[in-house]
């Protein structure tokens, strides 16, 4: 008898595991998940399959260990209470044991996401982070504000090196407001500059990805951490905003002299379905303006005909 219950529970044990790797194997666009993940782990269902969650709370810190040099593509989702349909919250990450700047982020409620053992809460829509983990071996850690109530559900994403690099070409809008030129690390790039009034405009032919890299410019009247957001519309619909938690950067600087101070990049992606499409894209946030700049998959290039070909020459991984 006892033998039979233990075949049961091994046996039981095995599905699962199955069913783990089954529903957290190979994943598309060239990501899989991390593994290497000290935290509580948790099963949420997205879109109706079970997907593998990190939940950090403040009886909960995360940790990651991770050898470099690679990226780390990071979604969030917050917990909502029963019939609340919008909440903000914000973590701390440290990284090889040094705090960095706090990071906020705006949800509403998802209706494609669930708590399976909390059918009374919500699951907010994710937000996405990418850190880019330099050479060497480091931990990176999450914790929540001193006596915060948030609980916040984390997934890490790591690039499949199974999967074929993806290749981006610099991409021209076809119309934008102003060119702002910046030195990164000593190399030149062009961004373009807009705010509540003015927008960009890009054509696109899917079904591809925009990669997208966005900076807030700081002005003399702006103090640490400032949020703020970006938005892609459509034919007068919005069909992308997104959050962002802006802190100077230490590496790039404008080309030639301004009163301004550039904020670090923040990345973002357009998923652009197929057929011909023409986004706009700014900021919905007033007194402040926002640069941008676009890449696309190079294999991609070939949707585009001779009329609407804007990349640049330059290739670009960043």
């Amino acid at each position: 008898m006892l033998k039979n219950q233990y075949r049961l529970v091994k046996l039981t044990v095995l599905t699962w595991c199955f069913l783990l790797v089954m529903t957290d194997g190979a994943l598309a666009d060239g990501w899989k998940l991390l593994q290497s993940v000290d935290g509580k782990r948790v099963m949420l269902k997205i879109k109706g399959k079970r997907r593998s969650y990190w939940k950090l709370d403040r009886d909960n810190p995360i940790a990651v260990r991770i050898k470099g040099e690679t990226e780390i593509k990071v979604y969030t989702r917050m917990e909502l209470k029963k019939k609340q349909k919008e909440g903000i919250y914000s973590f701390i990450t440290y990284i090889d044991g040094k705090q960095q700047p706090l990071i906020a982020r705006a949800t509403q409620y998802s209706t494609s996401a669930k708590i399976p053992w909390r059918k009374d809460h919500r699951l907010g829509q994710s937000r996405v982070i990418y850190y880019n983990v330099p050479d060497g071996e480091h931990e990176y850690r999450f914790t929540v504000q001193g006596d915060s109530e948030n609980v916040i559900y984390f997934r890490f994403l790591v690039p499949d090196q199974k999967m074929e690099d993806v290749s981006y070409v610099a991409y021209l809008p076809c119309s934008f407001p102003e060119e702002v030129r910046i030195t990164v690390k000593e190399r030149e790039y062009i961004y373009y500059r807009t705010n509540i009034s003015k927008y960009i405009e890009i054509e696109v032919i899917g079904p591809t990805k925009v990669k997208c890299v966005s900076r807030l410019e700081f002005n003399h009247t702006m103090r640490g951490n400032k949020p703020y957001r970006v938005q892609v519309a459509e034919n007068d619909k919005v069909v992308l905003t997104d959050f962002f938690n802006a802190v100077i950067s230490g590496t790039a600087n404008y080309s030639t002299k301004s009163d301004k101070v550039l904020g670090k990049g923040d990345i973002f992606f357009i998923d652009v379905p197929e057929g011909r499409h023409r986004y706009r894209i700014s900021t919905p946030d007033p007194d402040i303006s926002v640069i941008f700049r676009f890449y696309l998959p190079e294999k991609d290039l070939g949707n585009e005909d001779s009329s609407t070909s804007t990349a640049h020459v330059m290739l670009g991984r960043f």
